[in-house]
């Protein structure tokens, strides 16, 4: 992403707002992980990136739009020599300037935050009376967060000033990604792939689910990107719980092991799933469920078009599982679906592997996963395949493809 894309979506921002407002994002700082060890590494608060393209600890974004017009500041760290012997190189003006796109006098160090906030907080003819924080909190037990704790201030201080929550506009700009945006999903996808298949080439019958999860994590790191967000790796039974992140079981020969995972590249995640069995070799049972499971990936992307309902494609798979589940074996009524089946057929994707949307109906530019699953626990077998689905005028495309979707491709891969 270049410095325009940046500042082409805090303009796309700021046509939303009434005058009279404020927006402050902030980009994060690393929560401590024991004594003197922070979280590493730092990840940017995805909102405040797409805005500034700046993916530093502790800076603000500060935007208003008054009588006077439209302002654009961002506030940094003063670069100082000791925290550069220890830590590493500090973001600069210039650097700050170039990667969001704001002129370089538009940058300014942290101690002069508060007077570029109250100053208009202040006024009452050329003034500001909403001031738009990016809330994020999805649990009451969560600490609060720095912006939390800066917009409870401005309302001490200035109690006739209204607090809002901006995420949601900044949610609709995302949901919809430009090109520059699906390039990087679908590089990330790429990679995910490639390295998938260097897992299945290194990984063998009786290792923990881990190793399995190492092979595929050395060929992402090997290939310059991170992860979008913690490895999924389950064998067997472990396949049936959905966020199962432990991976420390060992994956047996007559196993299935189901993979969820995705690499990163410039911060867009992909979001791939697949089933393989662990030993090379589907059984009958197996081959019959993942193709039940493949079908039903189908039966969802059909319905990932311009003016179609969010909610269809899952009501699409559900209604396939009625009659495909009766044929295996598994329902004898359509109120047993939910027993083997039950998470949704798809989220958004892009900055967040769950990004936000604000969308009930299917839009061009549009990226979203496809991920049909079938649970069956009594037999030990857990089967999800997931793609990443760009919707287009026409057609939806397949970022993912077909690869490593056949039977016949996995255990021929396996083989070798």
């Amino acid at each position: 992403m270049n410095a325009e894309f940046f500042s082409n979506n805090r303009r796309r921002l700021m046509e939303k707002l009434e005058e009279g407002s404020m927006v402050l994002l902030y980009s994060g700082t690393a929560p401590v992980k024991s004594n003197d060890q922070d979280m590493s590494p730092f990840s940017v608060n995805r909102n405040f990136y797409y805005m500034t393209g700046i993916d530093t600890q502790n800076v603000w974004l500060l935007m208003s739009k008054n009588a006077r017009g439209e302002f654009m500041h961002l506030f940094i760290d003063e670069p100082d020599d000791y925290t550069i012997k220890w830590n590493g190189k500090m973001l600069t003006k210039e650097r700050a300037s170039e990667r969001s796109g704001l002129k370089a006098d538009r940058v300014h160090y942290m101690p002069e935050l508060d007077s570029y906030v109250t100053s208009p907080l202040a006024r009452l003819a050329t003034g500001v009376s909403d001031v738009y924080f990016s809330f994020d909190r999805l649990s009451m037990k969560a600490a609060p967060t720095p912006a939390e704790e800066y917009a409870r201030t401005i309302r001490e201080k200035f109690p006739a000033v209204q607090i809002r929550n901006i995420a949601r506009e900044i949610a609709s700009l995302r949901a919809v990604k430009t090109p520059e945006e699906v390039a990087c999903i679908r590089r990330a996808g790429d990679v995910t792939i490639e390295a998938l298949r260097h897992m299945l080439q290194s990984a063998r019958p009786g290792e923990y689910e881990y190793q399995w999860q190492a092979d595929y994590e050395h060929y992402v790191a090997r290939s310059g990107l991170r992860h979008g967000f913690e490895t999924i790796a389950a064998a067997g039974e472990n396949a049936v719980m959905l966020h199962y992140s432990d991976n420390n079981c060992i994956a047996r020969d007559g196993d299935l092991l189901l993979v969820d995972l995705g690499a990163e590249y410039g911060y867009y995640s992909a979001d791939v799933s697949r089933t393989f069995p662990v030993g090379g070799k589907f059984t009958d049972r197996q081959k019959e469920l993942f193709g039940i499971v493949r079908e039903a990936m189908e039966v969802a992307r059909e319905k990932m078009r311009p003016g179609v309902a969010v909610k269809e494609s899952n009501q699409a798979v559900i209604d396939f599982y009625k009659k495909a589940l009766r044929t295996a074996g598994l329902i004898s009524d359509d109120s047993e679906v939910s027993k083997y089946y039950y998470h949704g057929v798809s989220h958004s994707l892009g900055l967040d592997t769950h990004d936000p949307s604000d969308r009930l109906v299917y839009e061009p530019g549009m990226v979203i996963t496809c991920e049909p699953g079938l649970y069956v626990a009594e037999e030990g077998i857990g089967i999800r395949l997931e793609n990443d689905i760009l919707v287009t005028e026409n057609a939806p495309e397949d970022l993912t493809g077909d690869r490593l979707l056949r039977v016949e491709e996995i255990e021929e891969m396996m083989a070798r």
